[in-house]
């Protein structure tokens, strides 16, 4: 029997990641659906997986993958009739210093929110749980029960038995030569063709699983992925007549930085896998051979011998004879997190790969995939897995990122620090003036964005941590220049676009929650939802003439709103959307006396009465055209002036000419959010796509009385995943604020996690959002938030911590 000529789904690839789709999809009631493999079922990197599912991490989207996982795995048998061999024998995690440890401590949180068993022991306790491990210098451990393993096979075909027992189709054997669209063609209604050696599909949606052929696929359409294939070592050792002796009892699984990997029992032998710390290879950049099938590589003793050492010091029974030695490609991206979800710049092609641990994110993805697929939305924000995060990547940025990803699975990564490998790749004009004046980095969407200035006297070095780090002086300064005299920030990551043509004042108003401006030069902020009445993204719209606008969003969203703007244009409207990003720069002006600065530097009126609060008006600086709009993300009086990135260093060198007797100063990304958290102002990480308008509390901006807007239809449907209410907490912190993913319990219960914090240096209180159940959401409500393992006591505000009524931003 030949393959369909019409599906709803065609699944390219027959990995873990693939087969859990199919299944999941089945499950969300889509069974017309094509699994298409070139080889057998896991012939590619899945086949030689490992297999561990772990619980502790401090990501919830990723927690809550990993959890869901193990809590399939324990009846995915049942449900299927096929085998998964999953051993629970539970997973410690050992830390030797500190830094070690408080990132440990980070993972409690979420742990205790979700609901699994997970506890911060001492050596003691340690050595009960793994005798045979040598904690010599270990200080405290994660000991998580219900972690372990799986046969990588034997769920891939757990999943496919299941997919096919309900109805969908798997051809193996079978490779794909074509992959078009069909969106020319006006009556495919963004319909493509699947063409494959054993005949053409016509599917609805198409869905690139194909792991380490995954760009190579996507080639086919005329895109790349944003993964490289990175090589990866693990051992098995012989028979250890230790465990031989004890069949009843099986080692947890260990993850040790020192070791760089995880050890483990593989039946009555042991296992150790080891991701180098430096010397990460990467394979097949100009494409891996069609022909390849189960491909493995010599083993490369020397370079993982110091690691390899260190694993047979920690666990001296395991310096034994080597068995079989397993090299394999695993796919990395530039950040840790797979690609899932739309390819940027198509409709109804799906990425589900670039996948480094695909036992434990298999599951979660495949279902939450399936959602977006099906219900077009998920229960779960996957901000953080969208591909079009990488919009603005480059091949070498890849390939360098990808191996430093490798290298880093087994370190320490406090918040703030930053990789270096392969930047900068976006630059502002004044790049080189900010990095003279000893400007620390970070980067937002490829731009390498000021964090703080460090001073003079200083050491010039980036400071990081959980713990209030070496930055905390530098950016209270900061922020004390801006609350009292005049701020600059270099601000050119906004996304930036032009709405124009003579549908664009419907288009907008038909996508938007609230009023679209239309007097010429004025500004509105303004919210999208998905039509299933969900946070799509925030922007800010700017009425620049008839049929003209400018449209604003957060660095991150570059690509996915453009997407999703241009998406949503009715083919009977006459609209125009350009992505004006990289050529457009950004200066923010902010502080009482940053009117009287600007003053200096324009002949233009921008007093109140001329220049009002969310207006803007195209002005002349120092003999440059720049169009100001009077908004900000202080929270204090203040212009963004956007102008031609070349255009930025003449305008940064006129507004410091005249304003050094104004106590002018530069400030970063780290004070921005201590004076956005005083203003209670929301970011990414508050609005996303998991979460509606009520829910995060900015229904003042959905106009129900506007008519009907995408998801306005939708607005009083119930939660779809948690439900949630965002609070703005006041926390009795010391010395570590929260940066999000901290626990928040009431009466000892876990009832919601942070999503953002920092302190608040013109206020002195450390303030946090928080998303938790309703019920305790109520202002005033005492809370506790779980800060590095201990309990802070927490008190839920009614309003911002400075300037509650806007009277700096209004004056």
């Amino acid at each position: 029997m030949g393959i369909p000529t019409r599906a709803r789904v065609v699944i390219i690839g027959g990995g873990v990641h693939g087969a859990s789709l199919l299944w999941h999809l089945a499950e969300e009631g889509w069974t017309d659906t094509v699994l298409v493999e070139k080889a057998e079922l896991t012939s590619g990197s899945t086949w030689h997986a490992a297999g561990q599912i772990t619980r502790s991490v401090a990501d919830y989207t990723t927690a809550s993958f990993h959890h869901y996982a193990i809590e399939l795995y324990e009846k995915l048998e049942q449900l299927t009739g096929q085998a998964v061999s999953l051993h629970q024998p539970g997973g410690i995690r050992v830390a030797y210093t500190d830094e070690e440890v408080d990132a440990l401590k980070t993972h409690l949180g979420v742990g205790n929110y979700i609901g699994y068993p997970i506890e911060l022991v001492g050596p003691d306790r340690l050595a009960e749980l793994n005798p045979y491990y040598d904690y010599t210098d270990v200080i405290a451990g994660i000991w998580t029960e219900g972690e372990g393993h799986v046969d990588p096979s034997g769920v891939t075909m757990a999943f496919a038995n299941g997919a096919r027992a309900a109805g969908a189709d798997i051809s193996r054997r079978n490779r794909v030569i074509e992959v078009n669209s069909l969106a020319e063609d006006s009556s495919s209604d963004d319909e493509w063709e699947v063409v494959t050696e054993q005949g053409t599909i016509r599917c609805e949606h198409v869905v690139d699983a194909a792991g380490c052929y995954a760009s190579q696929v996507a080639e086919l359409s005329g895109f790349k992925v944003p993964q490289a294939n990175v090589l990866h070592h693990y051992l098995v050792t012989e028979e250890l007549p230790e465990l031989a002796a004890a069949p009843e009892w099986e080692m947890p699984v260990m993850r040790d930085n020192r070791v760089a990997g995880y050890i483990r029992q593989e039946q009555t032998s042991g296992l150790i896998g080891i991701y180098e710390h430096r010397g990460a290879e990467e394979i097949w950049a100009d494409g891996v051979p069609w022909e390849a099938e189960n491909p493995l590589f010599p083993a490369d003793y020397d370079k993982i011998a110091p690691w390899l050492a260190e694993a047979f010091h920690r666990v001296p029974i395991m310096d034994v004879g080597i068995k079989r030695v397993v090299h394999g490609a695993i796919t990395h991206t530039t950040d840790g997190h797979m690609l899932l979800g739309p390819a940027p710049g198509v409709r109804n092609y799906w990425l589900n790969t670039g996948s480094s641990i695909g036992l434990a994110w298999g599951p979660g993805a495949g279902r939450e995939l399936a959602r977006w697929m099906v219900h077009g939305s998920t229960e779960l924000s996957l901000r953080g897995y969208d591909p079009r995060r990488f919009g603005w990547t480059t091949t070498d940025y890849i390939a360098a990122k990808s191996r430093e990803d490798y290298e880093w699975m087994f370190r320490v990564h406090p918040p703030g620090e930053e990789r270096l490998a392969n930047r900068p790749v976006r630059t502002s004009g004044l790049y080189e003036r900010t990095k003279a004046k000893r400007a620390m980095f970070g980067q937002a969407y490829g731009w390498e964005q000021p964090k703080w200035f460090v001073p003079e006297g200083q050491p010039l070095e980036d400071a990081h941590g959980w713990r209030r780090p070496g930055w905390y002086p530098a950016v209270r300064e900061e922020c004390r220049v801006v609350r009292e005299n005049v701020g600059v920030l270099d601000l050119s990551a906004f996304s930036k676009y032009e709405v124009t043509g003579p549908d664009a004042h419907a288009f907008l108003d038909r996508v938007t929650t609230g009023r679209v401006p239309s007097k010429e030069g004025r500004i509105a902020l303004n919210y999208v939802l998905t039509e299933q009445g969900r946070i799509e993204t925030e922007v800010t719209i700017t009425k620049l003439a008839d049929e003209s606008y400018y449209v604003i969003s957060g660095p991150m969203g570059e690509a996915r709103d453009f997407d999703w703007f241009v998406h949503h244009i009715d083919p009977a409207e006459q609209v125009e959307i350009t992505n004006r990003t990289t050529e457009q720069g950004v200066i923010v002006v902010a502080g009482p006396k940053s009117r009287e600065l600007l003053q200096r530097c324009t002949d233009t009126d921008v007093s109140n009465e001329n220049f009002k609060f969310l207006s803007a008006q195209e002005i002349v600086v120092g003999g440059t055209n720049v169009r100001a709009l009077r908004v900000g993300f202080t929270g204090a009086l203040g212009w963004e002036l956007h102008l031609g990135i070349d255009e930025m260093g003449a305008v940064y060198d006129e507004l410091f000419a005249n304003g050094s007797d104004l106590g002018i100063a530069d400030f970063g990304s780290h004070a921005l959010n201590s004076l956005r958290m005083e203003k209670a102002y929301l970011t990414r990480f508050e609005l996303t796509h998991d979460i509606g308008p009520a829910q995060a509390g900015v229904e003042f901006f959905v106009k129900r009385d506007k008519g009907s807007f995408i998801g306005s239809d939708r607005l009083d449907d119930p939660p779809s995943g948690n439900p949630w209410k965002l609070v703005y907490l006041d926390v009795d912190a010391d010395d570590a604020d929260c940066i999000g993913g901290e626990g928040v319990f009431c009466d000892g219960a876990a009832v919601g996690l942070t999503t953002s914090g920092g302190f608040g240096f013109t206020v002195e209180k450390s303030l946090a959002f928080a998303y938790i159940e309703e019920a305790h959401a109520a202002v005033g409500t005492a809370l506790d938030v779980m800060i590095l393992g201990q309990l802070r006591g927490a008190t839920v505000l009614d309003g911002p911590a400075f300037d509650p009524t806007n009277e700096q931003l209004k004056v």
